[in-house]
């Protein structure tokens, strides 16, 4: 099981948390919520990096 808070990765005034039993899931998960309520366009392999880094496997 993967985990991702947004608050973890910086975006302290967000509540997002995404759980996910594989990483592509999870990956498309944060891509999406970034895309919708972040504002992101389009998700760089070095954004995804520290992202997946900042998840927690558990």
């Amino acid at each position: 099981m993967y985990e991702h808070s947004c608050a973890t990765a910086g975006a302290i005034g967000c509540g997002y948390v995404a759980r996910a039993n594989s990483e592509d899931e999870l990956k498309s998960k944060v891509i999406e919520h970034a895309r919708k309520k972040h504002g992101v366009q389009g998700m760089t392999d070095t954004i995804y990096t520290y992202l997946r880094d900042k998840a927690k496997k558990a």
